[in-house]
């Protein structure tokens, strides 16, 4: 397995243990939802790897490679909406400062600055969705290891 996809997975298991986020509820790479459970919903992109910084002997590309984080709650009452992903969000920040470097997989994890929205699809009641970059910074072999 590459570097990049162990980083990305670790993350991956790291959305898996938000107490609000069933294991259904955690995704990788899909569509936007139409519906999110009473709970809240997590979906992991595996957004840019940007170009590394190269070192020779041995030859090491080290990654700051950006991910995005999105986050949506449910539920018809606003407060109740803003209080779920408040405790995401200090969850999140809870599990990765317990361990910035994914059990090894990475150097370093660094979460930025998240952006939040309200929505209403069709039929449903308010949806606050928050859009949360995260930084993976590891190194590899090569560009595709």
């Amino acid at each position: 397995m590459s570097q990049r996809e162990s980083a990305i997975g670790a993350l991956f298991a790291v959305l898996g243990q938000l107490s609000l986020c069933t294991g259904a509820a955690v995704k990788r790479n899909v569509a936007l939802p139409e519906r999110v459970s009473d709970h809240a919903m997590a979906i992991l992109r595996d957004g840019e790897m940007g170009e590394p910084e190269v070192s020779l002997s041995p030859l090491t590309y080290h990654w700051q490679h950006q991910v995005t984080i999105e986050l949506f709650v449910a539920d018809a009452d606003a407060v109740v909406r803003d209080v779920r992903m408040d405790g995401l969000l200090t969850e999140l920040a809870s599990l990765v400062e317990a361990d910035r470097t994914l059990g090894g997989v990475t150097e370093y994890v660094d979460i930025g600055t998240p952006k939040f929205d309200e929505l209403a699809p069709d039929g449903s009641s308010g949806i606050k969705a928050c859009l949360l970059p995260v930084v993976l910074h590891y190194s590899s072999s090569g560009p595709l290891n």
